[in-house]
């Protein structure tokens, strides 16, 4: 007979408390491994839906800017137009952007509609929140005509007697805000609420489940936070400007993520909303595999927990991996891809340069052909610059037409000759075409030797050298600029500058000074010329070369101008009121007024203002703006002697001057530039000085020079007939109240 082997009582319980333990054991390790996972994938899930939101409110903030750009320029060229053109022009505006309708408001808080009946606006308190900002924007939708809701924009309408801002209305029912802002195939959406929670623009995606006009309303009634979250910390942080996120549930439904965040420029919030569960689809299937393993040996559970968690890891971030890593218009990578390929260069550092290419003509291709045909270039664009790289070199498009490359070459040669090449085959599709469309390109390219630097700082010194010389980049196919440290503080001092300018012109910060014209025949002060200098309470005086250019090149200088104008004014109806002799006075013209249409009214009207004769006012025209556009000019000069001033061609010489242009130039006077008088011995330079002072006489022209430092000069300008001399030879420019005090103890400077 077979023995056979029973385990007693106490084995029994040793076997089986040993099965337990080890039961006990796996479940505990699986467990926490499982919420280890978890936190892992949530911490991603988190990092990814900030970076989504992060985008999504990027593309809110561009469009509330273009809207403020848009009245903005409207306001500023509204000041050039005539009243009879205004409807016209105004109309024409609307056509071409998301406004319904503009207004004009006057200093009793009506607003003035076309076609509609002025009603009063403030209880909106434009007027007061106008004061200390440049831009209006309602922080709530407004009700203004028949029950329409919708989002009121204004700026200051400035220098106008009747009305102080213009108002642009955009109607709920056709704002753009959220345009192209669904995510993950639709299932995420964004809001757009006030901090009182009424929404701005409520998504029309089906999945937004809550509605009425108030979102925490809506909330309250209808949805659950997810233990750990309150409305009321929502609440707290949004008047605070805080972000943050939580999770909740609409009727019992699928759990899904809310991440809020303040909008730039305005008082809203933007809400973006996404399944929680959007990266957890195999969560179940993977519980189930665990538990399966929790049967097996623990050999089995731990190689099945590592094929889940790749599984799931996987499969959670396949479509974020492609929204974040992906680009979707050129299908290659990213720029957060690009940057991931950056820092892996770092780990056997060699030195590489990083050019940030622009195509300059792209909107066009998209308002002419649409943005599919936009999409098609930037493609191409992508795939010809992808052709063209070597082994360890990558490209990806940042945003809308431009691209970031990195080449492992430092020859700055051979990256011109790479990217000249890109350029070419960029537009091969133009050889033999009968209309050749080019698209041209603008590079900047910073040379990384320092492995330390941050891309951001990489990437923004390529932008500085792609940004130089643009002017110039408009007529070649290919410019290409290499980023220089010099220019870069330069153009640190610039924004500084630009930074305090609109402060500086409103504080009156800019002083006007006055350098004297002395006549070689009477020896006396016959005049002076308006010079501007910068009094910074912060940085001293700041001279002209550190600002001038500067304001040529943002437009600024059209505003300096007319306040100089304005001063000289100011200074002549001064001396006519005390009874001084009150002499003329030149103010220089920038080029810039060039480009708008009946800019001399202005000046007119600040001259009639002050009740100042035209014949105490010159204007002078530099050198170069007479070469620009010669018809354009002679126009000009002609309604300057329509309006009685006089008018001076300054730093005649200074450039490529021609003495044949003059006779079609009808100028009052001509000045020359110092640079004829740097060469007292010059034969040859005192015949040419003799020849333009006898043209300009016989052409009927005073001559002034201007720039004259030694006697001897004065000495051989008067022998050659010159008419009037202006320099430090006699004074240096004074401040006003100094040029008093010449004119009063010493007005006759030499001896005829």
């Amino acid at each position: 007979m077979k023995q056979m082997f029973f385990m007693d009582g106490k084995q029994k319980h040793l076997f089986l408390g040993l099965i337990c333990m080890i039961i006990a054991i796996i479940s505990v390790l699986s467990w926490g491994l499982i919420k280890k996972g978890e936190n892992i994938v949530g911490k991603e899930v988190n990092s990814y839906l900030n970076e989504l939101s992060q985008q999504t409110s990027f593309k809110v903030e561009q469009r509330v800017e273009t809207n403020v750009s848009y009245i903005s320029n409207i306001a500023n060229e509204l000041k050039y137009i005539s009243e009879t053109k205004y409807e016209a022009f105004v109309n024409d505006s609307l056509s071409s952007s998301a406004f319904e309708w503009f207004g004009f408001m006057d200093n009793k808080d009506i607003l003035h509609v076309e076609g509609r009946e002025p009603i009063h606006i403030d209880a909106l308190h434009i007027t007061e929140k106008l004061k200390t900002s440049d831009v209006y924007i309602s922080d709530e939708l407004v009700s203004l005509y028949k029950g329409e809701k919708g989002l009121i924009y204004a700026v200051p309408y400035l220098d106008n007697d009747d009305y102080t801002a213009i108002i642009g209305y955009i109607p709920v029912d056709t704002m753009k805000l959220l345009m192209n802002t669904d995510t993950f195939s639709g299932t995420g959406f964004s809001h757009i609420i006030s901090y009182e929670g009424n929404y701005i623009k409520r998504s029309t995606n089906e999945n937004a489940l809550l509605d009425g006009s108030n979102f925490f309303t809506s909330f309250e009634e209808r949805a659950v936070m997810e233990s750990g979250y309150s409305l009321a910390q929502m609440k707290a942080d949004m008047k605070d400007g805080k972000s943050g996120s939580f999770e909740f549930r609409v009727d019992g439904q699928k759990k899904r993520t809310l991440t809020y965040k303040p909008l730039e420029g305005t008082s809203w919030y933007l809400l973006s909303i996404v399944p929680s569960t959007i990266y957890a689809r195999n969560l179940l299937e993977y519980i189930n595999m665990t538990i399966f393993v929790l049967v097996g040996s623990l050999f089995v559970l731990f190689i099945g927990f590592i094929f889940i968690l790749t599984y799931r890891t996987y499969k959670a971030n396949k479509e974020i991996s492609d929204l974040a890593y992906k680009d979707s218009v050129t299908e290659g990578i990213s720029q957060i891809m690009l940057e991931i390929e950056l820092k892996k260069k770092l780990k056997n550092f060699h030195p590489y340069t990083f050019v940030s290419l622009d195509l300059r003509k792209f909107k066009l291709i998209n308002d002419t052909f649409g943005a599919d045909a936009g999409n098609q270039v930037l493609a191409h664009v992508y795939k010809t610059i992808q052709n063209k790289l070597h082994a360890g070199e990558f490209v990806a498009r940042i945003n809308a037409d431009n691209f970031n490359i990195v080449f492992n070459s430092t020859d700055e040669k051979e990256i011109e000759e790479r990217l000249q090449d890109i350029a070419q085959n960029i537009n091969v599709y133009n050889i033999n075409s009968d209309k050749p469309y080019y698209m041209p390109i603008s590079c900047g390219c910073y040379v990384v030797k320092d492995e330390s630097q941050e891309i951001v700082v990489i990437r923004d010194k390529a932008n500085i050298a792609r940004k130089k010389d643009k002017e110039n980049s408009a007529h070649h196919l290919c410019t290409i600029n290499f980023y220089n440290d010099m220019e870069h503080e330069q153009m640190i001092k610039e924004k500084r500058l630009e930074n305090m300018m609109g402060k500086a012109l409103k504080e009156e910060e800019f002083v006007v000074y006055l350098q004297p014209k002395v006549s070689l025949k009477t020896g006396h002060v016959i005049g002076s010329e308006a010079l501007v200098r910068w009094d910074s309470p912060t940085d001293g005086m700041i001279l002209p070369n550190d600002f001038i250019p500067l304001f040529e090149k943002n437009d600024f200088i059209i505003k300096l101008d007319l306040y100089v104008f304005e001063k000289v004014c100011q200074t002549l109806k001064e001396w006519i009121d005390s009874g001084k002799e009150a002499l003329p006075i030149s103010v220089n013209l920038s080029r810039n007024h060039l480009r708008y249409n009946n800019f001399l009214k202005e000046y007119k009207y600040i001259q009639e203002r002050y009740d100042i004769p035209s014949h105490l006012i010159e204007i002078e025209l530099t050198e170069t703006v007479v070469f620009e556009n010669l018809e354009l000019l002679k126009n000009v000069i002609d309604e300057i002697h329509e309006f009685g001033y006089l008018c001076s061609m300054d730093d005649f010489g200074s450039g490529y001057s021609s003495l044949n242009v003059l006779k079609e130039i009808p100028v009052d006077i001509l000045k020359l530039d110092k640079v004829f008088f740097e060469y007292e011995d010059d034969k040859k330079a005192e015949y040419i000085i003799e020849s333009v002072i006898d043209l300009a006489n016989h052409l009927g022209m005073e001559t002034i020079a201007e720039g004259v430092e030694t006697i001897p000069q004065v000495e051989l300008l008067k022998a050659l007939k010159c008419d009037i001399v202006q320099g430090y030879v006699f004074s240096k420019p004074l401040p006003i109240s100094s040029f008093e005090e010449l004119l009063e103890n010493n007005p006759k400077l030499m001896n005829p």
